[in-house]
């Protein structure tokens, strides 16, 4: 059995970011270069998310529904210029939403 942060930063994070990723893109219209700012990764990554070569793990966001809300209340935050104990405040709120949930337990079976 896997700790539940590490299930979380191994398979969590990548989903999450390049959800966030898509909703800067899309619904804020900023450019790879400034989200890439705001996520601390490089634009080539943001690329991939954007390109859905990483992180589009489409059966994870149907099992947590969650995740999609979580991305849009943290891309709004980064747009507003959050801090990132903000962010990670958002972030440990999804996760603890997570854990409470049967789907999580299997997951870090």
């Amino acid at each position: 059995m896997k700790p539940g942060c590490e299930a979380i930063a191994k398979k969590v994070v990548p989903v999450l970011r390049a959800r966030v990723a898509q909703v800067l893109a899309n619904d804020y219209h900023m450019q790879q270069y400034e989200i890439s700012k705001k996520l601390g990764v490089t634009q080539a990554a943001i690329s991939f998310y954007l390109g859905k070569e990483r992180g589009s793990n489409v059966t994870l966001l149907k099992k947590f529904p969650e995740m999609d809300v979580s991305a849009k209340k943290i891309a709004k935050a980064l747009k507003k210029g959050a801090k990132e104990d903000e962010i990670s405040e958002l972030l440990c709120d999804l996760c603890r939403k997570m854990r409470r949930r049967r789907a999580f337990k299997e997951m870090v079976k």
